[in-house]
């Protein structure tokens, strides 16, 4: 056989011509357009911005121009934190060349098959270019499979076998885009969201829509805005298994019989009337997840949405839910769920068994410094008037372990809980927390003990609006005389050795008010010791004493706190060794005090002093027998009033204009205490009479000559302060 027919041959020349040049042309692309589409070349055409868009392929087959067929495609690409990532085992595209005169890659229709589709959020983001007209225009008329294997976004896949067909248009470099109406149907689909089965011999249909559009007009979830859709489901629902028993709830589910019907349109974020779900799943909860019932939720969307759910009771363990919920509207906030909640109004009612309460306690505080440990019966009957709890509703938790970790101290006990609104403009939502027992630790040593004693009560008080109900919330914790079994346990909040703690007990009462983050605002705590032995500037003392420590205000962000009003009450005290008599007293009260929390530490104040005599100021200078034999006459001289400025930092201690008055003597003193050692000058007056110390370590010396002129000369040890208004 010729190779070129003899009917072919009998044509004209140029039609022979014209005939051989057509061979060449597609025998050249032929050639040209397979080994573009299995060499290099084609990834370096297509793979221009890898971070944006990249495709990789296996083998790639053209007979006709403007036609391929594609094996093992996958696609990968970003938009700002979306990533896309699209995979096919064969793919089959017509381009329409003459679009390409025009900067359009057009494409009428792809028909792909084994196809499995990601969509997923991701922290590094690609920036999207500002709007423009100027890029190239993708135009898929209609991507087209009968055989999707699996459609994963974040968290929920669903697999089966699914089919659809999507198209839509974008314009590169900042322009519009548009989806077009595609839809997607999977039969005996299995649905599962974060590895927990959901839902399986499912049937889904999808349809969706949006209008062309540039990218700052409907930016991420505002595209719902615009966003036509529709979705149909008919599945059996998997039983959901919730167990307790351990360190952390185990989530699971269940094969059961129920099941989950749905047939929702949403038309520009608004879901339209006659929209409906309904769901029935069986919950099974607790420890072991032996607590079971068969939870129906329906929803139901007319003028506005209506949400019920009904769980019956369980004559076993009393659990039970029945909910009647309605949202005024039918608009979903997808940007901010939150501002779904002002236009929520209903009736939450029932009980249960829970094996962790401590959610009750994230509904109050920002910071886990409040929480119930363990779980316990929770009864509740909530009624809800546009997002606002109304007066009438009631919590109640009869028994749950409840810790407190309040200014590095953990306080811990069994307690009971009840909640309740108080009517007011707006209403307040408060929960009283009843603490018959407690007992308190360091935060960072919880076994080491405080004090510990009965009756605290825990008022946690914020705005009934559930959107504000943590932002205002103010706490108030108090108690009365806890026992202290031994002083010296606070050693650890006293830096160095200039003031120590050597034994006695004591009883503390406290009452604080503090923030959603736990941190104190104002309050004040009392501690009364007896029999309290402590050492201050190397001077032995043992008696009773009470603080009251205030705090006026506090500023937990630059760690700053107001103790102004904070008195100490000597009583009983015995200065020196045992054979000292125990009848000195005196009072300290703050005029002006601060702590400063920031490293370093440190402690300034402005106090006023009543003593019962001047004796142990001037134990802290000398012994009893190395003053002058007038001196001595002056110790028991009687009340004396006294004031001055301290200020303690990183274990040292320095006190300054130190004066003391009585009606025989007049004493100025300066003290600087460091870790090991004691430095200070004293000047003490009596009619006509003066005499300095000037003391170096355990070295002192005398000035009794020219005392006054001398001790003006020494240098402060703290900068004068203004006097305190």
């Amino acid at each position: 056989m010729p190779l070129i027919p003899e009917r072919v041959r009998r044509w004209p020349r140029p039609w022979r011509v014209a005939l051989l040049s057509l061979l060449v042309a597609y025998a050249l692309y032929l050639v040209a357009g397979n080994v573009f589409l299995n060499t290099p070349l084609f990834d370096a055409v297509t793979n221009r911005k890898p971070e944006k868009f990249a495709m990789q392929t296996g083998a790639a087959l053209t007979l006709v121009p403007g036609h391929a067929i594609v094996w093992n495609v996958r696609m990968r690409g970003q938009a700002n934190r979306t990533v896309y990532i699209f995979r096919a085992d064969r793919a089959s595209a017509w381009i329409a060349l003459p679009a390409l005169f025009r900067r359009e890659v057009r494409i009428p229709r792809i028909d792909a098959s084994g196809v499995e589709s990601e969509v997923e959020r991701v922290d590094a983001a690609i920036p999207p270019p500002p709007r423009s007209d100027r890029g190239w225009t993708l135009r898929f008329d209609a991507i087209h499979s009968d055989s999707i294997r699996s459609g994963r976004f974040g968290k929920l896949l669903v697999t089966g076998q699914g089919s659809g067909t999507v198209g839509f248009l974008k314009q590169l470099r900042g322009g519009p885009s548009e989806l077009f109406d595609s839809t997607a149907a999977f039969d005996r689909a299995a649905v599962t969201f974060d590895g927990v089965k959901v839902l399986d011999d499912a049937h889904l249909e999808a349809r969706f829509r949006y209008p062309r559009h540039y990218r700052d007009e409907a930016p991420g979830l505002r595209k719902f805005d615009i966003t036509w859709a529709q979705l149909r489901i008919d599945a059996r629902s998997q039983g959901l298994r919730m167990d307790t028993a351990g360190a952390h709830i185990k989530v699971g589910s269940m094969p059961s019989n129920a099941r989950l019907n749905a047939d929702v349109t949403m038309d520009r974020g608004v879901l339209q009337p006659g929209s409906r779900v309904v769901w029935r799943v069986p919950v099974h909860a607790g420890v072991h997840a032996t607590d079971r019932g068969l939870l129906s939720l329906q929803l139901d969307v007319a003028q506005d949405m209506r949400v019920q759910a009904r769980l019956p009771r369980d004559p076993e363990t009393g659990s039970e839910l029945h909910a009647d919920l309605r949202v005024t509207g039918r608009r979903i906030p997808f940007q901010a769920p939150a501002d779904l909640l002002p236009r929520l109004s209903g009736q939450v009612s029932g009980a249960w068994q829970f094996q962790s309460l401590n959610w009750i306690a994230d509904l109050f505080v920002r910071k886990p410094w409040f929480h119930l440990d363990g779980g316990g019966l929770l009864e509740g009957d909530l009624k809800i008037a546009e997002g606002q709890l109304a007066p009438g509703s009631t919590l109640d938790v009869p028994q749950v372990a409840a810790v407190a970790e309040v200014a590095g101290v953990r306080l811990q006990g069994d307690a009971n809980a009840h909640g309740r609104i108080v009517a007011g403009a707006p209403a307040q939502a408060q929960l009283d927390v009843e603490i018959p027992r407690f007992r308190a630790a360091p935060a960072a040593t919880p076994k080491a003990l405080l004090f510990d004693g009965r009756d605290m009560a825990l008022t946690l008080r914020g705005d009934a609006r559930l959107q504000q109900l943590r932002d205002g919330m103010r706490a108030h914790l108090r108690f009365n005389d806890a026992r202290v079994p031994d002083l010296t346990v606070y050693n650890r909040y006293l830096e160095g050795d200039n003031v120590r703690l050597l034994g006695g007990t004591g009883l503390l009462s406290g009452d604080v008010e503090l923030d959603s983050a736990g941190r104190v605002g104002t309050g004040r705590a009392d501690l009364r010791g007896r029999g309290a032995q402590l050492q201050v500037a190397g001077l032995a003392m043992r008696g009773d004493a009470q603080l009251k420590a205030r705090v006026r205000r506090a500023d937990f962000d630059a760690r700053q706190f107001d103790l102004a009003g904070t008195t100490v009450d000597l009583r009983n005290i015995r200065v020196g060794d045992a054979s000292a008599p125990a009848n000195w007293w005196g009072t300290v009260a703050l005029r002006q005090g601060h702590i400063d929390a920031a490293a370093p530490f440190e402690v300034t104040a402005q106090a006023d002093l009543r003593l019962r005599d001047a004796g142990p100021l001037l134990g802290v200078f000398a012994e009893r027998s190395a003053y002058p034999r007038w001196v001595l006459g002056l110790l028991d001289s009687g009340e004396v009033q006294a004031s001055g400025q301290l200020r303690w930092r990183s274990g040292e201690l320095w006190v300054d204009d130190l004066q003391a008055e009585n009606e025989r003597l007049s004493l100025r003193a300066r003290l600087d205490l460091a870790r090991a050692q004691r430095r200070g000058n004293l000047y003490l007056r009596w009619g006509v009479l003066g005499a300095g110390i000037e003391l170096d370590g355990q070295q002192r010396k005398w000035h009794l000559a020219g005392a006054r002129e001398w001790y003006e000369q020494q240098p402060r040890v703290l900068p004068a302060t203004a006097p305190a208004p």
